[in-house]
């Protein structure tokens, strides 16, 4: 992680989400060699392929706990009800701000314990293994590049996220209910 919210996830993930410390380094180790390749990244979970010691690359798949329509309207409150977090959401912008704001309102937007759920194609049993640990990583260069990632994982499309935060702040209802959820 590159930009605050980059490092917010590495931190998350070190420090928060409850996954195996033993493995992590290793991980960290093969994202920076570029061993992890075709990431995709869509509400509620995370794919990629990753080099190991074996000529076929292993499939790791991050479960990535998504909101529920309470906690998605409590997070919109919270991003609607500063100005400036407001408009730099509509900047595409994360302020640092925001994370402190959703946690006041109840709202993990970073990762905790229980909120990832690694899994791989390799033999090993770790949770996570390194190169479920490795795609964990390479997520904080994708929210390093847009950190509305964090919203999509959590189940929201960017668009549907930016319409309830205006609608919010010109005083409509501002609910995203089925209609606001991210598509696969």
């Amino acid at each position: 992680g590159n930009t605050w919210w980059g490092q917010a996830w590495v931190e998350a993930l070190e420090k928060r989400a409850d996954l195996d410390p033993n493995r992590l380094p290793r991980g960290r180790t093969y994202a920076r060699q570029g061993n992890v390749n075709r990431v995709e990244l869509e509400p509620g979970r995370i794919t990629a392929l990753v080099r190991g010691s074996r000529a076929l690359p292993y499939r790791a798949t991050i479960g990535v706990r998504t909101f529920g329509d309470d906690e998605w309207e409590r997070l919109l409150d919270a991003l609607a009800a500063r100005a400036g977090h407001a408009a730099a959401l509509l900047d595409h912008e994360l302020v640092p701000g925001v994370i402190d704001d959703a946690r006041a309102n109840g709202v993990e937007l970073l990762p905790v314990s229980g909120d990832l759920v690694p899994r791989c194609s390799c033999p090993d049993h770790a949770d996570p293994c390194k190169h479920a640990a490795a795609v964990c990583y390479v997520v904080a260069d994708a929210v390093d590049a847009d950190p509305f990632v964090l919203f999509t994982l959590r189940g929201r499309h960017p668009d549907a996220l930016l319409g309830a935060v205006r609608s919010r702040r010109r005083g409509g209802a501002g609910g995203m209910g089925a209609a606001g959820a991210a598509q696969p």
